[in-house]
């Protein structure tokens, strides 16, 4: 894989990148028929229950971006994607079991200008991290503070035109990171999706979606531990 566009694969199912993207999208399809095809209907309807959707919703959008972007040999913004997925699965956290109802009442108003500039003043990722860590399941907060610390600080330079990905258009972005990065979406996409059925309410869809991993652990992160990480 290179920092810029190449010529077509001989044989697309020969790249373990198409390879493993096509099998995350099957990944995704098992989790969504765990699902009601009518969508997600909060089993609690309330203001914070809704915020927490809409950021899970982001946090899928972008995995779904993140491996598109790898498939089609953009990997710089493949990782500024995923840098921005982790920060939608934070935020999610962070309305479910850190946020004051005057930090939801902020990000619940009307998009105004007077809005806009109040929720300028609302937790950075750091903090919101440390609140999360505090008060959140462990299943939740130990996938999230080894993104932070194996992968966050790498991924923040492809969002600012860093050295990171200065270097990978240069030298060219190697396949095995491409893949745990592709890995490491999936992950982040699961917690999403797990936090939509405890928002729904039903213990049976929770488990049945907690585990369903289990199925796809060839294009699922490791256990924390820092391998599988954007360090380069």
């Amino acid at each position: 894989m290179t920092g810029s566009s190449s010529a077509p694969q001989d044989s697309l199912c020969d790249d373990p990148i198409l390879a493993l993207a096509d099998r995350s999208d099957e990944f995704e399809d098992a989790i969504l028929d765990c699902f009601p095809s009518t969508g997600v209907v909060l089993a609690i309807e309330s203001e914070q229950n809704q915020l927490a959707l809409s950021a899970c919703h982001l946090c899928i959008e972008h995995s779904r971006v993140v491996r598109t972007a790898f498939a089609i040999d953009a990997p710089s913004s493949a990782c500024g994607v995923l840098r921005l997925q982790y920060e939608a699965l934070l935020r999610a956290s962070w309305l479910l079991f850190a946020a004051t109802p005057a930090q939801i009442e902020k990000l619940g108003r009307e998009l105004t200008p007077e809005a806009e500039l109040a929720a300028k003043n609302l937790p950075t990722a750091g903090e919101m991290l440390s609140k999360v860590l505090a008060a959140a399941p462990s299943g939740l907060t130990a996938h999230l503070a080894e993104f932070n610390e194996y992968s966050r600080h790498a991924l923040n330079s492809y969002v600012h035109s860093g050295i990171h990905p200065l270097r990978r258009v240069r030298e060219g972005f190697p396949v095995e990171m491409a893949m745990n990065l592709i890995r490491i979406s999936n992950g982040l996409m699961h917690m999403a999706y797990r936090m939509l059925a405890n928002l729904m309410g039903s213990q049976r869809r929770m488990d049945k979606v907690t585990h369903l991993y289990k199925q796809f652990t060839d294009c699922c992160p490791m256990a924390p531990s820092g391998e599988a990480s954007a360090k380069s």
